[in-house]
C-alpha cells in the first residue's frame, strides 16, 4: 500500500488562524489537565473542529470543491481515528485482545446469533478494528460533498412512485396485453418467470434502489424503512428486517418476565445466504443498483463494485466482504462446536460470496491500482493515504517516509523551505497525529528525535505565521527536558517577538509548566554565544555610534529576564551585554539599549527582592537557591548608567543652541565622569578590593577606562574651549583640566599617554592656551 505522504506538491493555501487555535486549545485543555481526560477526547476535540469548519464552508463559500474536499476527508480522518483509539490502539498496548479463544460461557444451541456474533468479535481484536472501521465510514458518507450522479438521484427520486408497479397493473388490466409483461404482480414474478414489468415501473424501480443502495452505505436504516413504506417496497422493507439482531430476552438475558418475546431473525447467516443468490442472479444485470443493494446486504463485494464513487466507498466493501467472511467462518465453526448440525447443513447448502481479499493490506493495494481513473487517483490523496496507514498498521512506516520527507525539505541554517510551511492542512494533521501516537506509545511508532523534529517544523510554522502564543502548547509535547529547552530557547532567540509575544510565551511556559527559567537562561547563553565572533577585541578600538542588526538581537534578548522577573539573571547578562558592547566601542548599541530600560529601577529592585530574601532568612526559610550579585557590580551597572547619562548629554549637545543650564549639567556631568568612572573599582586602596572584586573583572575596568576616558576628557576640554565667550569661568577649567591631567589620584596622564592620545591632547592644549592668554591678557587665572 501507499505509506508516503507527497510533501513536495503540497497545497500552499494558508489556513486561517483559528484552525491553528482551536487545535493548540484542545492540545491545551489536554495537557493542564493531564490525566482528567482520555486520549480520545483529543481526537474527538480535533474532529468536531474539522466538523464546524466544514459546515463552515458549506454554508459561506459552498464553491470551493476542492477545499470541502479536503476538510471532509480530514473529518473522515479524524473520525476514524477517535473510533480506533478503543478498539486498536489502546489495546496494542495492554494486548488484551488480538485472538483469544471465544468465551462460549452461557452460550448455547438456542443463543441468538447477535451473542455469538459479539463474543467472536470481542475475542478478535484484528476483526473487532475491521468492524470498526466499516461503522465510521457508514457514518462518514454523509459528509460526502454533492456528486453529479447525486444530483441526478434528485431528478430519480422525483420519479419514485408511491404504488408498486402502477404502470403495469395499468396495461394488465388493458384489452391489449404486453405479452413480455409479468402476469402476476408478486415481486418475484420477474426472476422465477422472466417476464418484465413495465419500462416505466422498471426505471422507477431502479431510482428507489439508486436512493436505497446511498442509504444502506451510510447505515440509515430508519430512513430506508420510511422510504420503503413510502414507495410501497415491503418485500424490500421485510429484507432489512433481517439487519435486526436477534434477542431471546430468556435464553440471551435471562430475562423470565412475561411480557418478554423474542424478536429479530433468528439466523442471520442464512438470510445473508438467501440475499447473496438474488444478488447473483444474471436476471438482475439489468437492474445494477438493485443488485447492488443485495449486495451490500450479503456483503458481496462483486455485485456492487462498479457502482462504488469513491475510494471510501470501495473500502466499505471491500472491508464487508472480508469481515463478513471472517465472521460467519467463526460462526459456522460455533454451530459445530455447539452441535448445530441441522443449521450448518442448511446453511452450507447456500453458496457464500467469494472473498475478494484477504487482508486490510491487500485491499489498499488494490485501491490504489483500481481500474477506475477516479479511484486510483484518489488513493494518492495524503489523507487517504494516512487513513489507510492508520487501518491498517502502517503507520511507523508513514511516520519514518514523512521524517525523510522533511529532512529533504530543512535547510543547513533550520528554515523551512516554503513548500511545507505554507502548506495548508497535512503538516498540521501530520503533527498532531504524531502527538497523539507518541502520548500512546512513546517511541515505539515513531522515535523521539524524529518526533521533535516533526513537531519543531509544526511550531515553526506557526512562528512564521506570528501565532507565538500557540508555540508553548507544542513544546510542552516535546518528550524531553532536556530538548524543550534546546528547543524553545533556539526558538526565542531565532526569531524576534514584541514585547506582547514575549508575554505571551512566558505566561503559556507558567501555564503549562515548562522549565521557563532554564529555558531563558538558555536562550541568553545562546544569543551570547553564537554572536562571539561579531565582537572581536583585537582589533583596535574606536567609538562606533551606529546600532548593527545583531546588536538589537543580542540585546532584545535581555528583556525575556526582564519580563520573566528574574532580576539576578537579568542584571548579571545586562553586564556581560554592556562589557561586550563597550569593549569593543559600540557605545551607540550601549545607549541604545540602556535607553529601552530603566536600570536604576532594576537595580533596585533587586535591592528590594534581596532584602525581603533576607528577612526570608531571619525565619529561618530555605535560602539555598538564592543568587546574589557582588557589591562592586551594582556599582558596575551604576557606573554604566552614569556613562549612558553623560554620553546622552554629550550628543545632544549644540553649541548653537545649547542654554547656559544645560551648559552647566553637561560640563558638571562630564567632569564627574571623567573624575570617577570605574575609578573605585580600579583603585587598589578602594574597599572593593578587600575580598570582593576581581583581578579579571579589574583588569576589564582599567581596558574600558582606557577606551572611554580619552573621549570624555577631550570632549570635556571642547566643550569649555567652545562655551569660553559665556564666562571666564570655562576657560579657566579648562586651562585646569592640565592639573586634574597630572593628578597622581585619577591616573589620568597615565590613561591618556598609553593611548597616544596625550600628546596629541597636550598640542591642542597648548594652541587654546596661547588663545586663551591672547583674549585675557590679565592672565586666564584672573
Amino acid at each position: 500500500m501507499e505509506t508516503n505522504v507527497d510533501l513536495s506538491n503540497i497545497d500552499v493555501t494558508i489556513e486561517d488562524d483559528s484552525i491553528h487555535s482551536s487545535f493548540a486549545k484542545v492540545l491545551k485543555s489536554f495537557r493542564i489537565e493531564f490525566g482528567a481526560s482520555e486520549l480520545r477526547s483529543i481526537a474527538l476535540g480535533f474532529k468536531v473542529i474539522t466538523y464546524k469548519k466544514l459546515m463552515s464552508l458549506y454554508d459561506t463559500d459552498s464553491l470551493q470543491v476542492e477545499l470541502i474536499s479536503n476538510w471532509i476527508l480530514e473529518c473522515k480522518f479524524w473520525t476514524m481515528l477517535e473510533s480506533l483509539l478503543d478498539v486498536k490502539f489502546n489495546k496494542d498496548l495492554s494486548q488484551s485482545v488480538q485472538k483469544t479463544k471465544v468465551d462460549l460461557e452461557g452460550v448455547c444451541e438456542y443463543s441468538s446469533d447477535t451473542v455469538l456474533q459479539d463474543k467472536i468479535i470481542s475475542s478478535d481484536g484484528d476483526l473487532l478494528q475491521i468492524f470498526t472501521c466499516i461503522n465510521t465510514l457508514s457514518d462518514t458518507f454523509k459528509l460526502d460533498f454533492p456528486t453529479q450522479d447525486d444530483e441526478n438521484n434528485v431528478d430519480d427520486e422525483n420519479e419514485l412512485q408511491y404504488t408498486k408497479w402502477h404502470n403495469t397493473l395499468l396495461k394488465l388490466n388493458s384489452t391489449n396485453r404486453d405479452p413480455t409483461l409479468v402476469r402476476t404482480l408478486d415481486v418475484d414474478s420477474p426472476l422465477r418467470t422472466g417476464y418484465q414489468v413495465d419500462f416505466t415501473d422498471a426505471k422507477r424501480d431502479e431510482a428507489f434502489f439508486k436512493r436505497a443502495y446511498k442509504l444502506l452505505l451510510s447505515h440509515e436504516f430508519d430512513d430506508l424503512k420510511t422510504l420503503c413504506e413510502a414507495t410501497n417496497n415491503w418485500d424490500f422493507a421485510l429484507m432489512l428486517a433481517g439487519l435486526n439482531d436477534r434477542i431471546d430476552p430468556v435464553i440471551d438475558l435471562n430475562d423470565f418476565s412475561k411480557n418478554t418475546v423474542p424478536s429479530g431473525v433468528k439466523s442471520k447467516l442464512l438470510r445473508k445466504r438467501a440475499i447473496y443468490q438474488l444478488a447473483n442472479s444474471t436476471k438482475l444485470d439489468s437492474s445494477p443498483y438493485e443488485k447492488a443493494c443485495y449486495g451490500i446486504l450479503s456483503s458481496d463485494f462483486m455485485s456492487a463494485n462498479e457502482l462504488a464513487t469513491n475510494w471510501e466507498e470501495k473500502l466499505y466493501l471491500y472491508l464487508s466482504n472480508v469481515f463478513s467472511h471472517k465472521l460467519d467462518t467463526k460462526i459456522m465453526k460455533l454451530y459445530q462446536d455447539l452441535g448445530m448440525d441441522s443449521e450448518v447443513s442448511l446453511i452450507s447448502k447456500l453458496t457464500k460470496p467469494p472473498v475478494v481479499s484477504n487482508s486490510v493490506d491487500d485491499i489498499l493495494n488494490k485501491l490504489s491500482n483500481d481500474r477506475n481513473p477516479v479511484i486510483k487517483e484518489q488513493s494518492k490523496h495524503s489523507i487517504r493515504v494516512l487513513i489507510g496507514s492508520v487501518i491498517s498498521d502502517n503507520v511507523k512506516t508513514l511516520m519514518e517516509n514523512t521524517v525523510q520527507s522533511l529532512d529533504k525539505l530543512l535547510s543547513v541554517d533550520d528554515n523551512i523551505d516554503n513548500e511545507i510551511t505554507n502548506e495548508s492542512y497535512l503538516l498540521r494533521i501530520l503533527a498532531h497525529l504524531a502527538i497523539i501516537l507518541q502520548l500512546i506509545y512513546g517511541e515505539q511508532i515513531i522515535n523521539n528525535h524524529d518526533y521533535t523534529k516533526l513537531l519543531k517544523c509544526y511550531i515553526l510554522r506557526l512562528i512564521l505565521y506570528k501565532s507565538y502564543d500557540l508555540v508553548p502548547v507544542y513544546v510542552s509535547f516535546i518528550p524531553t527536558e532536556e530538548a524543550i529547552i534546546e528547543i524553545y530557547s533556539s526558538l526565542l532567540f531565532q526569531f524576534e517577538y514584541s514585547s506582547s509575544d514575549r508575554f505571551s510565551q512566558i505566561s503559556g511556559m507558567r501555564t503549562l509548566r515548562l522549565p521557563l527559567e532554564p529555558i531563558l537562561r538558555k536562550t541568553i547563553e545562546k544569543a551570547f554565544n553564537e554572536t562571539t565572533e561579531y565582537y572581536p577585541t583585537s582589533s583596535e578600538i574606536q567609538l562606533n555610534y551606529q546600532v548593527d542588526g545583531i546588536d538589537e538581537k543580542l540585546y532584545s534578548t535581555i528583556y525575556w529576564f526582564i519580563d520573566a522577573g528574574m532580576i539576578f539573571d537579568c542584571l548579571d547578562a545586562i553586564i556581560v551585554l554592556l562589557r561586550r558592547f563597550l569593549l569593543v566601542g559600540k557605545i551607540g548599541s550601549a545607549i541604545e539599549f540602556l535607553g529601552s530600560i530603566s536600570l536604576p529601577q532594576l537595580i533596585d529592585n533587586y535591592r528590594c527582592e534581596t532584602s525581603v530574601l533576607t528577612n526570608m532568612k531571619e525565619s529561618n526559610a530555605d535560602l539555598s537557591q538564592i543568587q546574589h550579585i557582588p557589591n562592586y557590580k551594582l556599582l558596575e551597572l551604576t557606573q554604566y548608567h552614569n556613562l549612558f547619562s553623560a554620553f546622552k548629554l554629550m550628543l545632544s549637545y549644540d553649541p548653537a543652541t545649547v542654554s547656559y543650564d544645560d551648559l552647566q549639567t553637561l560640563i558638571k556631568s562630564l567632569d564627574k565622569i571623567v573624575k570617577s568612572w570605574l575609578f573605585d573599582l580600579v583603585d587598589e586602596d578602594s574597599s572593593y578590593h578587600d575580598n570582593e572584586i576581581l583581578d579579571s573583572d579589574v583588569d576589564i575596568y582599567k581596558e574600558l577606562r582606557r577606551i572611554y576616558i580619552p573621549t570624555l576628557f577631550n570632549a570635556l576640554f571642547d566643550v569649555l574651549v567652545e562655551n569660553k565667550s559665556k564666562g571666564k569661568k570655562f576657560a579657566q577649567q579648562a586651562v585646569e583640566l592640565v592639573n586634574l591631567l597630572a593628578d597622581e589620584e585619577y591616573k589620568l596622564y597615565d590613561i591618556l599617554n598609553s593611548t597616544d592620545e596625550l600628546k596629541t591632547f597636550l598640542v591642542k592644549f597648548s594652541n587654546v592656551g596661547c588663545l586663551l592668554y591672547g583674549d585675557n591678557k590679565e592672565g586666564v587665572y584672573v
